[in-house]
């Protein structure tokens, strides 16, 4: 019979006429049969109810390395947005600082540069200037305002920088101050605003003339007037004798509490010879300056009030329980300890301040010093042996012209 031949009723004749297929086992027989031939590919639902479900390791595995990456990133950027945050408020620290870091470059760069090759600063950090330190550099000296106080310091300028700016290379005192008082920030150094004088400078000689303005506030008290005639004889004592004062006519200044200022400001002389003290400013540094200006017209008296201290501004010099005997000789002066002094017994910064204030009070009397009893023979740049060298000026100050 073919395949066109085959009917719906031939069909259900032969399903009738094939034998019956009968199995006996029972349905857990067979499948467990089935299941020993490895017939299913997973567990059947039957046998899945009673086997516990294992953990699987992998997709959690994955699934914590996930969420582990998530934190690291996460983490991250907050650490980077904090970051720049910061570097953000450093940046805007620094908008707002600018002008401090400048002048701290200012110094730094003015110490390089100003500072001549066989300037020493030592350990002790000496401040006075000497002859011998000075090649290749010119000294500028200024009395600055501390509120009420005017303290001696000195700068060196270049001597490039003096000829580019001044238009000579031997400048006059004037002529120096004209140019460089003016380029000096005060407030950058910490002091008050005081210089140029107000007015018009012009020489006569050794002497300067100072044309006052009106309302110039020289005279409105006793400290200003005090303050402004210190602030000529430290900036221009070293080179002028006197100041002549007048009004804008050429006439004789009257000051206030004073009146007609007939004789000359002295610069020069017993009133300029000065013992030194120490001058503790509101900001913690130590500055070397007279004890308001006194004068002195002997140089054992200078010495020995160099231990008395008469008020709360000026604060002795002088290492505590250290005696001295006083010997006035034609060029020097011969101080000896009455006990030997062992400078490394005391504040490296201290003893330094001691040695230097005598040094500036001989010098205002144009006398060196010939130490005795010290019991280092050399100490931070000083030799004991001889006398040492006259300072030309107190209070270094390094400053980027």
């Amino acid at each position: 019979m073919n395949k066109e031949q085959w009917d719906e009723e031939a069909l259900e004749t032969l399903f009738k006429q094939a034998p019956k297929v009968t199995d006996h086992r029972t349905k857990d027989e067979v499948l467990q049969r089935l299941i020993d031939e490895g017939s299913f590919n997973e567990q059947p639902p039957q046998q899945q109810k009673v086997v516990k479900k294992g953990i699987r390791w992998t997709p959690l595995i994955a699934s914590i390395a996930s969420l582990f990456i998530l934190v690291v990133v996460g983490s991250q950027f907050l650490n980077n947005n904090s970051i720049s945050m910061q570097n953000s408020a450093r940046d805007d620290a620094k908008v707002e600082t600018t002008s401090g870091a400048l002048e701290k470059e200012s110094m730094d760069a003015a110490t390089e540069r100003a500072m001549p090759s066989n300037f020493s600063m030592t350990a002790a950090q000496q401040t006075l200037v000497y002859a011998s330190q000075i090649e290749g550099v010119t000294l500028f000296k200024m009395g600055l305002a501390d509120g009420a106080q005017i303290v001696p310091v000195s700068f060196l300028i270049p001597n490039d920088i003096v000829a580019e700016k001044v238009g000579t290379e031997k400048p006059t005192k004037l002529q120096l101050y004209e140019t460089f008082a003016s380029a000096i920030d005060e407030t950058v150094l910490g002091f008050s605003e005081f210089h140029p004088f107000k007015g018009a400078l012009r020489e006569a000689g050794d002497t300067l003339i100072h044309t006052l303005p009106k309302g110039h506030q020289y005279d409105v008290g006793s400290a200003a007037i005090a303050n402004y005639m210190a602030a000529l004889a430290d900036t221009f004592g070293d080179a002028y004798k006197e100041v002549r004062l007048e009004d804008a006519n050429g006439e004789t200044i009257f000051f206030d509490h004073i009146g007609d200022m007939l004789e000359p400001v002295t610069l020069q002389g017993t009133a300029r010879q000065y013992n030194y003290f120490t001058y503790q400013r509101q900001d913690g540094s130590f500055y070397l300056s007279p004890n308001f200006h006194m004068g002195y017209s002997d140089v054992t008296e200078a010495f020995q009030t160099m231990t008395t201290e008469v008020n709360d501004i000026y604060q002795s010099a002088i290492l505590p329980n250290v005696t001295f005997s006083v010997e006035d000789g034609n060029d020097f002066v011969t101080i000896t300890f009455d006990s030997p002094l062992d400078l490394e017994q005391y504040d490296s910064a201290q003893a330094m301040r001691m040695i230097e204030a005598m040094l500036l009070t001989a010098a205002s009397f144009d006398k060196q010093i010939k130490f005795e009893q010290i019991v280092q023979e050399t100490w931070n740049g000083f030799d004991f042996s001889n006398p040492l060298e006259k300072p030309l000026a107190a209070n270094i100050v390094f400053y980027n012209f």
